[in-house]
């Protein structure tokens, strides 16, 4: 288990479940890095300036921040399940966090979907939550095995409703 509580858990509350965004969304930040650094070291390496080592420690130093920032926004997104409701905390920014919840009562249907190669091979994908009031009231992004998370919701909004 990822977490054993959270910020505006109830006292009757139980954690049935917690998942995270799949690893190969640190994808994107580290091929961002990997340019940034790449670009840093070219004047370096093709007119060797006197400013040249300052340049590439500048560049380095931004795409590490990049880096640790994408690493960040990953390790703080969480959804939870509980007893009584799915609890999403989404980190979006350095000082931005967007906290979703859905009581297992008011779920009409839940779906998931996996878009393109990369998803389909590496087994993660999105998993949408819908409500009578709204279309899609909270969506988990890039959970590994969605279809198991899908099943694991309905399963644990079934013994909700008994």
């Amino acid at each position: 288990m990822i977490i054993e509580s959270f910020d505006g858990q109830r006292e009757d509350e139980e954690i049935t479940a917690t998942w995270r965004q799949h690893p190969w969304v640190l994808m994107k930040p580290s091929i961002v890095v990997a340019v940034i650094i790449v670009l840093g070291s070219l004047p370096e390496a093709i007119w060797s300036p006197s400013w040249g080592i300052t340049f590439m420690l500048l560049f380095t130093v931004v795409a590490l921040l990049y880096g640790l920032m994408g690493y960040y926004l990953w390790l703080n997104t969480i959804y939870v399940l509980t007893n009584q409701r799915i609890f999403a905390i989404t980190q979006k920014a350095l000082f931005y966090r967007l906290n979703t919840e859905v009581p297992l009562v008011n779920i009409q249907n839940v779906s998931h979907s996996q878009k393109g190669p990369g998803q389909m091979l590496l087994g993660f994908g999105n998993v949408e939550v819908e409500t009578s009031g709204a279309k899609t009231a909270m969506s988990l992004k890039n959970v590994e095995k969605p279809y198991r998370v899908q099943q694991k919701i309905l399963a644990r909004q079934e013994k909700q409703q008994v």
